[in-house]
């Protein structure tokens, strides 16, 4: 039985909430079978803007390994993620086309990455995907188009790659899209704005060569959907 304690900013309404939702139980379950949780303390709640959904959970928990060694225990619970490398290829050259936003966690006002998003109440990862990148870069694509590099890479039984293992519980899918286009295509693509007020997301879609673009973000999810993608290319005897 796990001991639950509460911040005193969490209101006693919103607890039953909290420990019921989707993204702490996907979490207690990931660890249940590896660690002996004894206690959590859940410290501070994030909500989505439009519904009372917890959106961030950051908590304190008190748990060992199971020969009762002790572990670090801050964990924030976000769930996990999607995100969809877009490689256009024009006149036999290949270009990505990645999304422009501000990031304040880094002090980045023009980030620039792949289209990605948060797992929604669905589990449906290549549904999200297909989501995100008609929300962040206005493409519609077929499911039929989804490279699951994740997939290609790790096999089956792994959800993504974890970007901070030490405090997030976020694993991340990735996946890639390729697709002919024209010049005059390559160029409506890019520089399109998109602004979600409720998100405060301010976007701008950016296309640039494919080794330019390597070299222009730091954000790295990018690099490890480079990374399984000319893996993937190399194993169907293709090269850029």
């Amino acid at each position: 039985m796990i001991e639950y304690s509460f911040a005193l900013s969490i209101p006693v309404a919103d607890q039953d909430c909290i420990i019921n939702s989707g993204i702490y139980q996907d979490w207690l379950k990931s660890v249940a079978d590896k660690f002996v949780v004894k206690a959590v303390r859940f410290d501070s709640v994030d909500y989505f803007s439009k519904k009372h959904v917890p959106l961030f959970i950051k908590l304190t928990a008190t748990a060992t390994l199971p020969d009762g060694k002790p572990v670090h225990g801050i964990v924030l619970v976000r769930g996990n993620a999607v995100g969809v490398l877009v490689v256009l290829r024009c006149g036999g050259k290949p270009y990505l086309l990645l999304v422009d936003q501000p990031r304040f966690p880094i002090g980045e006002a023009h980030s620039l990455e792949i289209p990605a998003g948060i797992l929604d109440w669905s589990r449906d990862y290549r549904k999200v995907a297909l989501s995100e990148l008609k929300e962040e870069a206005l493409m519609d694509a077929d499911d039929g188009e989804l490279i699951d590099l994740t997939g290609f890479w790790h096999g089956a039984g792994v959800a993504g790659f974890a970007g901070s293992c030490g405090l997030l519980d976020e694993r991340i899918r990735l996946y890639a899209i390729e697709r002919e286009v024209s010049e005059q295509e390559l160029r409506a693509l890019g520089d399109r704005t998109q602004e979600y007020m409720d998100e405060n997301e301010w976007i701008k879609t950016r296309v640039y060569p494919y080794e330019e673009a390597a070299h222009k973000f730091i954000d790295g999810k990018n690099l490890i959907a480079l990374f399984m993608y000319e893996r993937w290319l190399s194993a169907q005897g293709r090269t850029l």
